[in-house]
Formats: structure tokens, sequence, C-alpha cells
């Protein structure tokens, strides 16, 4: 039996710093061209699910065991049609709330006159992940594929064994290694020092609103864009010269915009930044590995915390070398579990995990995060690179992080069909949509300033939908 099952320290967080105002939700738009077969989907949704155990459950408190998953006997996977324009708005998500249920609601939006279709997911950071979600995401697609063709029981899916749940919080950490990896976490712990003593400022300064606040009425509002085949290639190849990694070119080129942003942004607003301001990313980092190849949907994840002063986010050569020898120095060390091993610590400590999140200054000035290529290895068929389920092809997707007080950019970049894809997540309340707008075309512009001119100049520039 495998409920209840108690919270692990980041599932923890995640619920700590969970609120109204500030869901910590991550939403998946999925953007096809054709429609849905309705009784197929809600199949193809259910059976999903099924494999997946936290996506139906719930969050209860207890006593002395903590917080605890159960099973929610009322939920029912929930999907709501609407007719409307697809990739604009976002339906009304609203806060998924753990601890009532569900933490899974999925839309389907359709476009009569073009025929296209928007398949919306949301999900609580509670459950999930990115990555887990897009296990579950493929799954769904692969299902929904055997569900049209009539075939819903012949569809053959990786083997999940739910049991894996009971160790994800685990990270493959035997009484060896964890005590081989905590020496190494020494390191870490100047890391941990920067963390509370550096102060990052917020992108626009603002005041939050409290977390009991009402979910906002635009929530989600994201803006995307996209590189092009060429263009991601050039830039794969502009990595390899620099003998960096793509992740470490995008981390440098973001501290660029931030910078850059600010000093635009002041002069019209009467803002005052100083080159001595820290800006901070928070870096989700993925921890899975082998053993990790049958969990279900989960939270196997930490993050970490690159921390630049602004009047170094202008040299972008040194700057540049700097994010590549920290980040090499993270992966060599295993330093992503600095995070998740601090949180258990934080656990016997006065106020817990809660006292991590309940903080009046900001924490991180932009989220980034980079989930690599998009299924890459899926059985699916294929039209020009992108998936094919039943008779619909998608044809992009838009990725949206949660956000938190003072934090209000997130930005996800992945890689599907051949093309690089980033996509903002903004809080409309401090930032309109023009700021928005302007963020990430600056980030665009940077990008493509490393790449050779040939290559800027021949590729296609297209963009994203933008999301009021």
């Amino acid at each position: 039996m495998l409920f209840p099952l108690p919270l692990v320290p980041f599932e923890q967080y995640m619920l700590a710093d969970d609120g109204p105002a500030y869901p910590m939700n991550g939403v998946f738009r999925l953007r096809f061209s054709g429609r849905f077969d309705r009784p197929a989907l809600l199949s193809a949704v259910r059976a999903a699910v099924a494999r997946h155990p936290l996506l139906s459950a719930r969050i209860e408190r207890t006593g002395r065991q903590g917080p605890v998953w159960v099973a929610d006997a009322q939920s029912e996977p929930s999907v709501e049609w609407i007719d409307g324009s697809t990739g604009k708005e976002f339906p009304t998500v609203g806060h998924l709330d753990p601890q009532r249920g569900p933490v899974f609601r999925a839309w389907v939006v359709q476009d009569e006159p073009s025929e296209t279709t928007d398949l919306v997911l949301a999900l609580h950071h509670c459950c999930s992940d990115a990555l887990g979600a897009f296990r579950f995401i493929e799954d769904l697609l692969r299902l929904y594929d055997g569900a049209v063709r009539g075939k819903p029981t012949s569809v053959a899916l990786p083997p999940l064994d739910e049991r894996l749940l009971r160790r994800r919080g685990a990270f493959g950490l035997s009484p060896g290694k964890l005590l081989r990896d905590g020496l190494k976490q020494l390191v870490g712990l100047h890391g941990a020092w920067r963390f509370f003593m550096h102060r990052p400022v917020p992108l626009v300064p603002h005041k939050p609103e409290p977390r009991g606040a009402p979910v906002p009425e635009s929530y989600p509002t994201a803006v995307t864009r996209q590189l092009s085949t060429a263009e991601t290639d050039a830039l794969r190849r502009s990595a390899r010269e620099r003998q960096v990694t793509v992740n470490e070119l995008l981390a440098r080129d973001l501290f660029l915009t931030l910078e850059a942003f600010q000093a635009n942004l002041a002069p019209g607003k009467g803002l005052t930044f100083k080159g001595t301001d820290w800006l901070r990313l928070s870096v989700p980092m993925n921890l899975r590995g082998d053993s990790d190849r049958r969990l279900p949907a989960a939270n196997v994840v930490s993050l970490v915390f690159l921390d630049r002063r602004k009047r170094h986010c202008t040299e972008a050569a040194r700057l540049l070398a700097g994010i590549h020898r920290e980040m090499q120095r993270i992966k060599r060390l295993r330093l992503g579990l600095t995070f998740v091993l601090s949180l258990r610590l934080l656990k016997y400590l006065p106020g817990g995990i809660a006292r991590t999140v309940e903080t009046d200054h900001c924490q991180s000035t932009c989220v980034f995060t980079n989930l690599g290529p998009l299924f890459v290895d899926t059985p699916l068929a294929q039209s020009d690179g992108r998936v094919v389920s039943g008779s619909l092809v998608l044809e992009g997707m838009d990725i949206l992080p949660p956000l938190r007080p003072h934090t209000c950019a997130a930005l996800c970049i992945f890689t599907y069909a051949g093309r690089l894809n980033v996509t903002l997540h903004y809080d409309a309340r401090p930032l309109s949509k023009t700021d928005a707008e302007s963020l990430l075309e600056t980030y665009m512009q940077n990008i493509r300033s490393t790449l050779p001119t040939t290559e800027t100049q021949t590729g296609d520039p297209s963009r994203g939908v933008a999301a009021a």
C-alpha cells in the first residue's frame, strides 16, 4: 500500500512556498494542429493519471508524522473544454491547493476557424517537477494515440514502479555515498553562506502581495520566442568553440539581459540600481539517476543559485568564464545536493523549512530552467520533427515555471523539433506586457549576438505566440 506517503523536504518547501497569490503551479500549454477526440482524450487522461499516483493525491497535515500524501477518493481528472482563440490568453488556472485537491487540471481550447487546439495542463510543484510532468505528458499522448486508433490496450508504455516513490527523496544516496557526498558538500557551505549573506535585488522593485491574497485574474501571463533550426545549431557550435555548455552561454546572456533591462528601465521609472547590487538566478537541477528510470512523476530536483554583481554583468567574456567554472564545480562535486540536504537539516531547526520562505526580501531575481531536448526518443510518429498523436500534430509548447514573491520573472528553455524555445512567465502586477516583451526581446538579441552573422541573417527568427 503506497499511501499515506510522507512528504520529502523539497515537497515541504514547495508547500510552504505556496499560496493563492503565488501558486506553485507548473503550467504546460501544448499547441496542436487538429482536433481532439473527446472520449479518447478523457480515457487517455484517466489512464495516464492512474500511472502517476501523486497526480491524483492530496496532502493531509498530521501530528508527529507531519504532512503526508493520501489518496484522494474524490479526485477525478478534470478536463474543461473551451471554444476560443488558441495561443493567446491562458484559461483561468487559479490556485491548485494540494491540501484540498486536485493537484492536476486540464483544459482543451479549440479554435474552430484555424483548426488548432491547445491542451493546457497544470499541476502543483509539490507532486512533480517539469521532467516528471513530461513523463506523464508522453504517456498521455501515447495513450491518446492508441485510443484514437482503437487499440488502447496495445499501447506498450514503459514500466513504472510506484513503490519507488517511497525513496524519491533519497537521490540514490546509500549511507556510504551520503558520507562521501556529505564531505563534498562542505564546499557547498560557502555557497550556502553566500545565499544568506547576499541580498539580490528583484527585477523591478515592488511590494509583493501577501501569499493569502487572491490569485491574480490575469494569471498566468507569458510571452515566448524561438530560434530557428539554423540558429539553434549555430548556438551549439558557438558553445563548442568556446568550450562551454549551451546552458552556460544562455545563463551568461540572461545576466547581461537583466543588467541591461534594469539600466533601460531606471530612467523612465525613476528607479535607482547600483553596480554593487546582486543579481541572482535560481537554477533547478535534475538529480535523476539510472535507478529513477521507472519512477512515476515526482520531484527529483534541487536548486542552485548563481550570484553576480551588476557591475560584473557588462563584461561578457569574464562573466562567461566565471559561470563556466562555477557550473563545472557544481557538477563535479554534486553541489546540486546542497540545497536538498540543507532542507533536511532545516526540518529540525526552530521554524523548520517554512522559515526559509517567510522573508520580506528578494531571494532570487529570476528563475532560469533549461529542460534540454524534449520528445527526443519518443516512439510516437513524427512529422518534420514534430510529434504526432492520433490526427494531431504537436506544433509547439509553452512551459511556465511558478513565480514567488519578489521573483517576478521565470524563464523556461527547451529544444523541440530542433528549435530552441524560450518561455517567460511574468508577474503581471509589477511587470507590464510591454516590460515582459522588452525583457525577452533583449534576451533573444543577446543570444543571437553570440551566433555567426550569417546564421542570424539566414535563420528564420520566427517568434512564438504571446499571451496577454
